[in-house]
């Protein structure tokens, strides 16, 4: 099946569709493209979720660096 991958990063916006198996999970993507979860928000469909979620065909995720300052 296919997902769309977008990050979202300061200097750009880069967007690929990516094949992934069947009954994946949001975690196991993220793993193997080489994105650490803890530094990321994502959302599916427009929806921010966890990375517990299972995966569709179809679906859209959108990574969101996570960015805090004081």
């Amino acid at each position: 099946m296919e997902v769309t991958l977008i990050r979202d990063d300061l200097d750009d916006e880069v967007e690929k569709t990516v094949e992934v198996d069947e009954d994946s999970m949001v975690s196991e993507f993220l793993k193997s493209q080489g994105i650490e979860r803890q530094e990321v928000l994502v959302s599916r469909n427009g929806t921010v979720i966890s990375d517990k979620h299972e995966l569709s065909d179809g679906d859209t995720l959108k990574v969101f660096d996570v960015i805090a300052g004081g």
